[in-house]
């Protein structure tokens, strides 16, 4: 049951990161990349242990590639920051900012709750359906066999 919410959990991560990215709402930083290692190591520990060897490496291949992004950012942020640490500070000159070129504004996260919420419901429903059906599954089999044993004769 635990591998089987650690898949859940890792594909709407994946897939929240994703969608998040992909329209626009979740830039390729930092957030974006620990959704993808987060989410596929998930994915990676539930399908491992179903045996789907294919499924386990792609996804391993997934939190390798995050990692990498990560420690670049983390590398590139430091350079940066000595940079800027080492370069003389020239004196303050107030000028107007140009009006020309728009200024973009982060979009807050709090726009993306509403399918977030949506998704953890959606994946909350699945994992309950399906551990009813393994329950149904168990009995089903118990019942079976107790049926074929009640059968022979000694």
């Amino acid at each position: 049951m635990v591998f089987e919410v650690l898949g859940w959990v890792g594909a709407v991560v994946v897939l929240a990161g994703y969608a998040l990215f992909s329209l626009g709402k979740l830039p390729n930083g930092p957030v974006y990349q620990l959704a993808n290692l987060v989410g596929s190591v998930c994915i990676s520990i539930n399908v491992a242990s179903h045996g789907a060897l294919p499924s386990t490496i792609v996804n391993a291949l997934w939190a390798v590639i995050a990692v990498v992004v990560l420690v670049r950012m983390v590398r590139a942020r430091r350079r940066a920051a000595r940079a800027a640490a080492s370069t003389p500070v020239a004196p303050l000159a107030i000028t107007a900012a140009p009006t020309s070129q728009p200024t973009t504004q982060p979009v807050p996260l709090i726009d993306s709750v509403p399918v977030i919420t949506a998704a953890m419901a959606v994946v909350t429903l699945a994992v309950m359906e399906h551990a009813q059906h393994a329950q149904h599954a168990e009995q089903t089999h118990h019942v079976g066999d107790a049926g074929a044993h009640a059968g022979t004769v000694r």
